[in-house]
């Protein structure tokens, strides 16, 4: 006995983008810009609201990929914040002892 899998030699998956709007949203949406997602590979943004325990970097310094740049703490844990490529130091935007919101820049690699 065959399975119908079996006789499939090609299956070709596509992936579609799909939003379901109102009439009235729909129409507004022709004049809505498109977002450009950012391109976080060279910037450092915290992930959540919290405190700046510790600065690993200053500007001009060289990381590795997966080094820690800095360290928050928020609800009483500490979250390492690490590099996501090898990269030269730009601009470090905050100090220990800083609050930092959810999103804000932290540091900025070139």
């Amino acid at each position: 006995m065959r399975s119908a899998l079996s006789e499939v030699s090609d299956i070709d998956l596509k992936e579609y983008k799909l939003r379901v709007l109102s009439k009235l949203a729909a129409a507004l949406n022709k004049h809505m810009p498109e977002k450009v997602p950012e391109d976080t590979s060279s910037i450092l943004r915290s992930p959540m609201p919290g405190s700046v325990v510790a600065v690993s970097v200053k500007a001009g310094d060289t990381v590795a990929e997966g080094q820690e740049i800095c360290v928050i703490e928020a609800m009483k844990m500490q979250n390492s914040m690490t590099a996501a490529k090898t990269a030269k130091v730009k601009s470090v935007h905050c100090n220990a002892g800083d609050t930092v919101g959810e999103g804000d820049l932290l540091v900025e690699l070139e």
